[in-house]
């Protein structure tokens, strides 16, 4: 496989790169010579490379500073993501967010419609629909976050089926090497683990953690965004992984 990734500096990047197969052919640009805001650099990384897969971890992520750089969220979530699955010549895994669903009831399926309730919400969901626009399209739903819990508090009343970044990391690559047996219908898959409270999460890794409530963060914190996750298990199931 010739697999082009995106944010390979990022958290994601980092963890997974080490895990994927060496006889994978994979390119990994940084920044400046690649920048999603500046397309002419994707053209020249295509024509370069020619990858057979396109994963894009890429994103800018801080939910609170997109409320204030709402211009520069957009350009790499939305235009950055829609430049690369234009010029993609067959599969696009495009790493999405829970954050896309407004919280209020969770343990969301793939086929329930998002209803984004910040700025970053909505430039990740707006970027789903850009990512279509390659031939063969993978919108991944998921959430990671870092060990040791990099924060002293947690929320106590916001649940979730975010994982650890070392725990996703090794789903994706089950995804990636299973990637032709994925049946063609499928084009959103919600990569998780069991719904808990933040605060539940955090305690795994780094016990001293203390409770916060979501009333205290500066931005609006949805309650539930816990994922369905039972057609990315029966898929697994099905593949013997």
């Amino acid at each position: 496989m010739r697999l082009l990734v995106t944010g390979s500096t990022g958290r994601m990047g980092r963890t997974l790169l080490p895990l994927l197969p060496t006889e994978w052919e994979v390119i990994a640009p940084r920044r400046p010579a690649v920048d999603l805001t500046r397309p002419e650099t994707l053209d020249a990384l295509f024509a370069a490379h020619q990858p057979e897969v396109v994963l894009h971890l890429a994103a800018y992520t801080d939910v609170a500073r997109a409320e204030r750089e709402r211009e520069v969220c957009w350009r790499v979530n939305v235009e950055g993501t829609r430049a690369l699955a234009r010029r993609a010549p067959g599969w696009f895994v495009h790493l999405s967010t829970d954050y896309v669903f407004d919280g209020e009831r969770g343990m969301y399926r793939e086929e329930d419609l998002p209803n984004p309730k910040n700025f970053y919400a909505l430039s990740k969901t707006v970027g789903e629909e850009a990512a279509r626009q390659a031939p063969r399209p993978l919108i991944v739903r998921t959430s990671f976050k870092t060990a040791p819990w990099p924060y002293p508090r947690a929320f106590v009343d916001q649940f979730t089926s975010a994982d650890y970044v070392d725990v996703i990391a090794r789903e994706l690559l089950v995804l990636l090497r299973n990637l032709e047996r994925l049946p063609r219908a499928v084009e959103v898959l919600h990569i998780a683990t069991e719904r808990k409270s933040v605060y539940d999460l955090a305690r795994r890794r780094t016990p001293s953690v203390q409770p916060m409530q979501r009333a205290e963060a500066p931005v609006y914190i949805p309650p539930d965004v816990s994922l369905d996750t039972t057609r990315w298990q029966q898929l697994k199931a099905g593949w013997g992984s």
